[in-house]
């Protein structure tokens, strides 16, 4: 299993935490380079919808949706990355987590997993 820096896991845990004690952000590339970033954003519509961190948390309790935290350390590891973020977003009925990993080549992985299964349903940018 590839290891992630002890900052790096520190910085998880601290957002992990303050996302339990309802912290406004969760784990994500500001967090990562010391800024805050604005998160990209979609129109809102009826077919894609991402949650803030609050919502998210609220969603997971309401549908029994898997554990971000744990799918974005096993993508990581799966892709030989680092975690940089996960969000909950709707598509159309289906809840999916957004996982961002960062490779040591610099580029940015997307992974997009069921919310309810954990199951791989594509993935962006990995070759």
């Amino acid at each position: 299993m590839r290891h992630a820096g002890p900052a790096l896991a520190v910085l998880l845990l601290a957002s992990v935490q303050a996302m339990a004690a309802g912290g406004a952000h969760p784990v994500g590339i500001g967090h990562l380079t010391g800024t805050r970033l604005a998160a990209a954003t979609h129109p809102p519509s009826a077919e894609h919808e991402c949650y803030s961190a609050a919502q998210t948390r609220r969603e997971i309790a309401a549908h029994k949706l898997a554990e971000p935290f744990g799918l974005l350390l096993g993508a990581a590891n799966r892709f030989q990355a680092e975690a940089l973020g996960v969000r909950l977003c709707r598509h159309k009925e289906q809840y999916i987590y957004e996982i961002s990993l960062l490779r040591n080549s610099g580029r940015v992985v997307h992974v997009f997993t069921n919310a309810v299964t954990g199951q791989i349903l594509s993935v962006k940018n990995a070759k």
